[in-house]
């Protein structure tokens, strides 16, 4: 598959003389192309600023490039397979590929309905856009698929123009202060309706607020970042207030990430100093050289060092071996997200850099990224209080053995373990995931597409079965020699698990279904898409049978 999300040294480029009159894209979701399902799991992140919380859930992106500028007239999106609308937004712009910056704005094509419906697809909406073009970037939501996989067609018309005109525009809306709080005022809207909304502003004078600090510190508080920056250019006392550390305490840039740049981020550090919670993902698309954001980073981590609990770096492209030092310097780290890094050039930290550190961490989630396994072990040698692994779909993480090997010895505490499209099945024997028996404490266990070479036969899955009776969920995707004997000790062992993942096992028969609704009373969802020997006569009787359970497939 070519069309990797978030694989940026992967993106296709287009030439124009492909695609004369049309944009006909198609996109295939497949397994290691993006995280695993995350909505309802231990490790899924949870908002960090809920006022800056993307209603539409947006996680992954691609970006298609075309080497000739154009113009769009019209663009409609045609999704098969799946009834769930997929595409959060779609976005374009005019970007300098020799020197990765961005001229002018980014432009929003489309934006879904933030309502979901079962039976159709909400109309979202489409909006004009008469700028030159030669990049389109499409956000997807994956939690609203019902299946594994999805193919989306993506049509658009365009025309051919190398007209150098621009018209830029600011996307953010006009905001008048008034007696009774913040009203947000339409761009277009005429003068009488702006008068009789707002009133005499004029008369207003905002030098001589009565309101006590006290009671504007509560105000803001409540504020997104975007209404915050608009309250400071009121007055002197506004400014004062809005820009106190305080207000920025827990901070999420992802859905800012189109107008962050290093003017932004240097005017963000100095209020950053007391940050707790931290969310910086994509914000380093086309606007910052890897160098500047290595070093607004390293400012904030810095300044930050003592009350930095939670930083979310997803999809920045690279982090420098001294930026990572310093993040790992940080005591009270209780959840790192490092999506999607590169880790150029980084095999292995100096000890030094681990030392009496890390002792706090409870979430690591290193999905996407280009980890080794050496690196990997060294950080997990010194979180003994880790809760959460998370290394989905990582391409240097062939062998099994070491990780978890240390993992026993060192992070007994475990609770979730999701290493779906991570290791190699030639790599990997029956012997070695039945050390995952060890871990106790796992209530997720996540092996996609991780079959070991040689399952049948071996007692892998009732070593886990018989000491892992905290399991709640258990994924097993694309293991294709399994078989329902083999799933006997689950089903009669793991009383609290409510979801149960078999797609793709091709030898799992409408035994194992029916074993799994009457045995697991806490069974919620089972999916067993495209397991040949269940036919879809058992599948509508189970469906019937058990209207509690969510039977997909």
């Amino acid at each position: 598959m070519e069309h990797l999300i978030n694989r940026f040294p992967m993106r296709p480029i287009y030439s124009f003389h492909d695609v004369p009159k049309c944009i006909n894209l198609r996109y295939t979701f497949s397994a290691g192309d993006m995280v695993e399902w995350s909505q309802g799991k231990l490790h899924a992140q949870k908002p960090y600023r809920y006022q800056d919380v993307d209603p539409l859930e947006a996680q992954h992106f691609a970006n298609y490039q075309f080497f000739r500028s154009f113009r769009t007239i019209n663009f409609k999106m045609h999704p098969t397979w799946e009834k769930a609308n997929v595409v959060a937004r779609v976005w374009a712009a005019l970007v300098d590929y020799d020197t990765g910056t961005i001229s002018g704005n980014w432009h929003l094509l489309y934006v879904a309905s933030s309502s979901h419906s079962e039976e159709e697809i909400l109309p979202g909406t489409y909006k004009e856009c008469s700028e030159l073009i030669n990049t389109i970037r499409i956000e997807f939501n994956v939690n609203v698929l019902m299946y594994p996989a999805a193919v989306i067609d993506l049509l658009g018309a365009a025309t051919h123009d190398h007209s150098s005109d621009f018209i830029l525009f600011d996307s953010l809306d006009q905001v008048a202060l008034c007696r009774e709080g913040l009203q947000i005022l339409p761009r277009n809207a005429n003068s009488k309706t702006e008068t009789s909304k707002v009133g005499k502003l004029n008369e207003m004078n905002f030098t001589e607020t009565c309101l006590p600090s006290e009671l504007l510190y509560d105000i803001f508080d409540r504020l997104d970042l975007r209404s915050l920056n608009r309250c400071a250019q009121v007055n002197k006392r506004w400014n004062s207030v809005a820009s106190d550390p305080y207000l920025y305490r827990n901070v999420d840039l992802k859905v800012y990430w189109n107008k962050i740049n290093g003017n932004t981020l240097d005017k963000l550090k100095e209020k950053l100093e007391r940050v707790r919670k931290l969310d910086m993902t994509w914000c380093d698309e086309y606007l910052i050289e890897s160098k500047e954001i290595n070093f607004n980073i390293l400012k904030i981590v810095y300044a930050a060092k003592g009350t930095l609990t939670h930083l979310c770096l997803n999809h920045i492209r690279s982090l420098s071996k001294e930026t990572l030092e310093r993040i790992f310097d940080c005591p009270n780290l209780e959840e790192l997200r490092l999506q999607n890094i590169n880790f150029d050039g980084i095999e292995d930290l100096p000890t030094t850099s681990f030392c009496n550190r890390l002792k706090k961490l409870k979430t690591l989630d290193v999905s996407l990224s280009f980890i080794t396994t050496k690196l990997l072990v060294q950080i997990l040698q010194n979180t003994h209080n880790l809760e959460h692994l998370v290394m989905d779909s990582c391409k240097k993480l062939g062998n099994l053995e070491p990780i978890l090997t240390v993992v026993q010895n060192h992070n007994q505490k475990l609770k979730s373990w999701s290493s779906s499209c991570s290791f190699k099945k030639k790599q990997n024997n029956s012997p070695i995931y039945e050390e995952f028996g060890k871990l106790i404490h796992l209530e997720e266990l996540n092996l996609n597409y991780c079959e070991p070479e040689s399952p049948h036969g071996s007692n892998c899955l009732q070593r886990i079965a018989f000491n892992c009776n905290k399991l709640k969920r258990l994924e097993l995707a694309d293991w294709k020699q399994l078989t329902d004997e083999e799933m006997i000790p689950i089903i009669s062992q793991c009383k609290q698990l409510f979801h149960l993942n078999l797609n793709f096992s091709s030898r799992i028969s409408d035994m194992t279904l029916g074993r799994a609704c009457e045995n697991l009373p806490n069974l919620r969802q089972i999916c067993v898409v495209f397991c040949g020997e269940i036919t879809e006569e058992m599948a509508e009787y189970y469906k019937e049978t058990y209207p509690n359970i969510h039977i997909l497939h």
